[in-house]
């Protein structure tokens, strides 16, 4: 045969072939795929192991518990004699479920040798994963005229996959411990961030003194403490904990505080920070910056400034950025400028090298954030917006006539919560790939401002209170006081709840059995009674009076004016309960004119009382 003919026919062969390897049954776990060494390309190769490649492909097949809530994902292998990145040509690319996740080169340095191997994790987007069977793949990458294929070798491949932790509390509550903080709050919610990893709460606050504090998330012990330049964010990867305090972001050890690196980053207030594989990304509300920076070695990856050609005579100030969102390959973010006209938009940068890939410009203002899931981007307002995540182009276009409040994936559908011209509110659940209208229910009413939701149970925080709800019906469940003025958002973590009240005190609330007049841990909450106790007994000692003396008239401007004694003394008791009997508040008036009117009444009854007795 002639050869030329006879490298055709091998190369055909070679296109076609798929090599394919199965693994058992995993929870979200580590899960070795192939431990075997692996040559893909399209000529022998020596130094390779094995010298002669099997073919362009390579697929894997793994199978995932329905049940697992994958959190995080890194999927991980060695490689030699990769062509090095950047590069145009021989990009072996890597697949799950047909979606692509990564190129191998990306992660080869430049002048890597060609006989060296380089280890190599590739994050995964959680939503790029099935229940059930899920299938790896791996190609190789060739010229521009495909007359020639990267030949390089792999081996040890695995998934490390993450779960999200689970919520396990229930009510009723009772508290588990409490820490007191050095400061104290007259007016207003206490505003904390609040992160909760590998057992430990990390606490954003400034008050006293702006500063990251770690506490056992379990104990309630203080593990350290660290003071900040300015008020910031948090940010948390494998043991290293990030905080954006203007005007730097400082990587800490997550174990005591220590400080790992720091370095300035461009715009001004931070929004929250958004980490994916070993990348963080950074933006400024109010500014017009995107930074990555590597997690590892703090070196920066690449900066974006929004572009603002085309936009006019603008006013550059009143254009800023927020909402960082990815699926691993697309960094999405929001545009708004606020000058006239107004415009609120979408753009997509490239995951790696922070090129802008597309814009959206016809985004709603008091839209939700953007929501990925696959290889799809969807968009809310007056109706539901499904785009390409690679190219920006509409997929399909769903109204359902009413306006969109959030929006989540749930068992493979979309779910959209919308109020409606009425007011009223329902869920819609869309299917994923077409828009179409799957079911309709109708939701709560009620509207929860400051809360924390499970399948079972919305926890929520208003005034002084905590309340437990019934997510569906909105009827409550359960609901206590707590000393203070006011309660932060509440904040959940496997079998616990944490809030912190405007008195300083961070409360941690587990499963309990309840108490039968106040919750387990705040019986100090009892004096809540006090009022309607000192009034029951000031009543009591009326009666007795009266029947013991005939000057009941003196009797009771004596019992008037000491009325008004005890219950100024009993309010001011329960001040800290309520956050209306603050200085000037409506409660406080109230009461004070009611306590003054029971004094003028004593005042007059005691007057006569005397005048009576003196007769």
């Amino acid at each position: 045969m002639h050869p030329v003919i006879k490298n055709s026919l091998i190369l055909a062969l070679l296109l076609f072939f798929s090599l394919f390897a199965s693994v058992s049954v995993a929870s979200a776990t580590d899960i070795v795929l192939d431990t075997e060494h692996h040559h893909l390309g399209d000529n022998f190769k020596e130094e390779l192991n094995p010298g002669d490649p099997e073919g362009l492909v390579y697929t894997a097949t793994f199978t995932l518990d329905p049940s697992a809530d994958i959190e995080s994902a890194e999927l991980t292998m060695t490689g030699k004699s990769i062509v090095p990145g950047p590069t145009k040509e021989f990009l072996d690319k890597v697949y799950l479920n047909e979606i692509e996740i990564g190129t191998l080169n990306d992660y080869v340095p430049a002048e890597t040798p060609d006989s060296a191997s380089v280890s190599i994790k590739i994050p995964i987007h959680h939503s790029f994963f099935d229940p059930g069977t899920n299938t790896i793949k791996i190609s190789s990458g060739s010229n521009a005229n495909r007359s020639n294929y990267d030949d390089f070798e792999f081996y040890n491949l695995s998934l490390h996959l993450s779960e999200v932790e689970p919520v396990t509390l229930a009510p009723p509550l009772e508290v588990a411990w409490t820490y007191k903080f050095p400061w104290r709050l007259i007016h207003g919610a206490p505003e904390f961030e609040i992160l909760a990893a590998d057992g430990v709460l990390f606490i954003c606050q400034g008050y006293s003194e702006t500063s990251v504090t770690a506490i056992d998330a379990e104990t309630g012990e203080l593990l350290w403490d660290k003071k900040l330049t300015g008020q910031g964010h948090l940010g948390y990867k494998d043991g290293v904990l990030i905080v954006l305090s203007y005007p730097t972001v400082d990587a800490l050890n997550a174990k005591n505080g220590e400080l790992l690196w720091s370095r300035g980053y461009q715009g001004g207030w931070p929004d929250i920070p958004l980490i994916f594989g070993d990348t963080l990304f950074v933006s400024e509300y109010g500014s017009r910056y995107v930074t990555a920076i590597d997690i590892e070695s703090s070196a920066l990856k690449w900066d974006y400034e929004i572009n603002l050609t085309g936009s006019g005579n603008r006013n550059t100030n009143s254009y800023y950025i927020s909402g960082l969102q990815t699926n691993g390959n697309i960094l999405a973010l929001r545009s708004n400028l606020y000058d006239i006209p107004y415009e609120h938009g979408l753009i997509a940068l490239d995951i790696d090298t922070g090129k802008e890939v597309w814009r959206y410009t016809d985004l709603r203002e008091h839209s939700p954030d953007p929501l990925f899931y696959k290889d799809l981007i969807y968009i809310g307002g007056e109706e539901i917006v499904a785009l390409s995540a690679k190219s920006g182009e509409e997929v399909w276009k769903t109204d359902t006539n009413g306006w969109v409040i959030s929006t989540e994936i749930k068992n493979g559908k979309l779910v959209v919560k919308e109020e409606l011209s009425n007011y009223s509110r329902r869920s819609v659940f869309l299917d994923v790939n077409t828009g179409e209208i799957l079911e309709e229910l109708p939701c709560s009413e009620r509207y929860f401002s400051s809360s924390a939701v499970t399948d079972e149970y919305v926890y929520s925080t208003s005034g002084c209170k905590i309340r437990v709800f019934d997510p569906v019906t909105g009827e409550p469940v359960w609901s206590s006081r707590i000393k203070g003025a006011a309660l932060s958002e509440p904040t959940l973590y496997k079998d616990k709840l944490y809030l912190v009240s405007s008195d300083g005190v961070l409360y941690a609330f587990e499963h309990g059995e309840g108490g039968l007049f106040f919750t387990r841990g705040l019986e100090d909450s009892a004096i809540l009674y006090l009022p309607p106790v000192a009034t029951a007994g000031m009543l009591f000692l009326l009666s007795f009076l009266l029947r013991k003396n005939e000057n009941k008239t003196l009797v009771l401007g004596y019992w008037l004016i000491a009325l008004v004694g005890v219950l100024l003394l009993s309010f001011i008791a329960i001040q800290p309960y309520f956050i209306a009997w603050d200085i000037f508040g409506l409660l406080t008036f109230l009461v004070l004119c009611a306590l003054g009117v029971i004094l003028l009444f004593g005042i007059i009854f005691l007057v006569f009382g005397l005048r009576k007795r003196g007769k």
